[in-house]
Order: C-alpha cells, then sequence, then structure tokens
C-alpha cells in the first residue's frame, strides 16, 4: 500500500499535527497552545461558544486562553474569559440570559476561524522553534 503524502505545506502539517494528535508525539510550546485552542475551537465551530465552554473542564478552558493569548490572537482570549466570567455569575441559570450569551458569545467568535490561522502563521513565522518540526 503507497503512504499517502503529507501536506506540501509544513504550516499545514503543524495545524492538522495540532488538531489531530494533541500537537504530535513531542509537542512543544507552540505545539500545546495551538493543540489547545483548537479543541476549543473545533467545539465553537460545530456548536457555539457557549457550548464549548460548557464541555471543557476548566483545565483546558485555561489552556485554550492562554493559548490564544501567545498565539497573539488576544480578541478570542478576552472573549473566552468573558464567556467563563458571564457562567460564573450565573448567566446560565436565566434561559434569557443564557440566550443572549450564547448570541452575543457567537456573534463576536464568528470571524475567530480565519483570525486563527493567520495568528498561527505569523506566530510560527516570527518563533517556529516553538514548534515541533512538520515530521515529528
Amino acid at each position: 500500500m503507497a503512504e499517502q503524502p503529507g501536506p506540501a505545506d509544513p504550516a499545514d502539517a503543524i495545524w492538522n499535527r495540532a488538531a489531530l494528535n494533541n500537537g504530535g508525539s513531542r509537542p512543544r510550546t507552540g505545539d500545546l497552545a495551538l493543540s489547545a485552542v483548537l479543541r476549543l475551537h473545533n467545539l465553537a465551530m460545530s456548536g457555539g461558544l457557549l457550548d464549548a465552554v460548557e464541555r471543557l473542564a476548566d483545565p483546558e478552558l485555561d489552556a485554550a486562553e492562554h493559548g490564544y493569548a501567545w498565539l497573539g490572537h488576544p480578541d478570542a482570549a478576552r472573549l473566552l474569559a468573558w464567556v467563563r466570567d458571564q457562567i460564573r455569575v450565573g448567566a446560565l441559570a436565566d434561559a434569557g440570559r443564557a440566550d443572549q450569551l450564547e448570541d452575543e458569545a457567537d456573534q463576536r467568535y464568528a470571524d475567530a476561524d480565519e483570525t486563527l490561522y493567520l495568528a498561527f502563521r505569523r506566530r510560527l513565522a516570527a518563533e517556529p522553534a516553538a514548534f515541533a518540526s512538520a515530521g515529528d
């Protein structure tokens, strides 16, 4: 059986490794940050940001928040912190407030897909040693 070729772009290989393999067998700081962000991001893209926050444990949310900031996407880090704060002060106890939180969070997170990839590419270009090589 022939081996499938990997992505031609090393950045895509690093992204895919973070998304599918938790950053790989020997992840570096950047791999861990990207993996944590993608764990949350993938859930947010399928069920909304509030759903993603409700599904992940606090350590995973802490890692995602830190990961967004580390990757140079502070708006997403602040949004995630804001959603978590709203939950802590009881936004989910009232159906109206919960719906409003969900709508606002999703609206503010809407462009995260494009901006996340760009933030990753910028950080990779600025600090390639923070990521394991594409072949790892």
